[in-house]
């Protein structure tokens, strides 16, 4: 949980985005995030949800650490993503490198392009690239 903590503090997560078992982030899991740690029927379970006026949705049970803590990070990732994408006025008019650029992806796309395909492709969804161009841009 420390590498994910840090991770997310390079990303420029704020604390109150997420709550890491009570070690890290905020000092509550109220209306974010969350990775807890429980014991389970055979073995110990890492859970991550996302609690709303005090109810749990979302909810998905992983059976190691990294799993979960990869999960979690690629839920904030999106997040983020999104919320630079909503900012931008008139994205559907723009070239796929426009709207790259106006959201400010342009280097992580160019970073994950090459290393990790699936957030590449996951930040062309949220531009709202269709499925075809997707394909052709991460050959």
């Amino acid at each position: 949980m420390e590498e994910l903590n840090n991770e997310l503090k390079e990303l420029g997560v704020s604390d109150d985005r997420y709550y890491l078992h009570g070690l890290f982030g905020s000092t509550d899991d109220n209306d974010k995030i969350a990775l807890t740690v429980k014991k389970g029927k055979f073995t110990i379970e890492y859970e991550v949800y996302y609690r709303e006026r005090g109810e749990k949705h979302s909810s998905r049970t992983f059976t190691t650490e990294d799993e979960a803590c990869e999960y979690l990070l690629h839920k904030i990732q999106e997040e983020l993503t999104i919320e630079k994408v909503q900012n931008v006025i008139g994205l559907d008019g723009m070239t796929v490198n426009e709207r790259l650029w106006e959201t400010g992806l342009m280097d992580e796309f160019d970073q994950t392009k090459k290393k990790n395909k699936i957030r590449a492709a996951q930040i062309l969804r949220i531009l709202r690239v269709d499925e075809p161009s997707i394909k052709k841009i991460l050959k």
